[in-house]
């Protein structure tokens, strides 16, 4: 499967950022998919997703640099808000989770 990731160029270098299963993982285990998907959060979701998207191709870049690169960014683009990208990548990563195998099951309720 291919996977969409947000490419931008920041300061002379090259940027992919992408999300992985165990960066979703990561992202559940913390609370803040939870918190998004209740309404929580609105204020800092959009930086916090952005920040987690380095982890996959750019883990070594510090938060300050993120946090940088994150205040520069246009807030839209032809492709749709900061926010709706993000959502759409992380969109396809859970996709590529569910189980998709053939083995057959069943629920026995006594």
């Amino acid at each position: 499967m291919t996977q969409t990731t947000m490419d931008f160029e920041y300061n002379g270098k090259e940027y992919s950022l992408a999300y992985t299963i165990n960066v979703l993982k990561r992202l559940d285990k913390s609370g803040l998919l939870a918190a998004i998907a209740n309404g929580e959060r609105p204020l800092t979701m959009t930086e916090d997703l952005f920040a987690a998207a380095f982890e996959a191709n750019h883990s070594n870049v510090s938060n300050r640099i993120r946090e940088e690169i994150f205040r520069e960014l246009e807030d839209v683009s032809e492709d749709g808000s900061l926010l709706e990208c993000l959502l759409e990548m992380i969109n396809e990563v859970r996709e590529e989770m569910s189980p998709k195998g053939n083995a057959k099951w069943r629920m026995s309720r006594g």
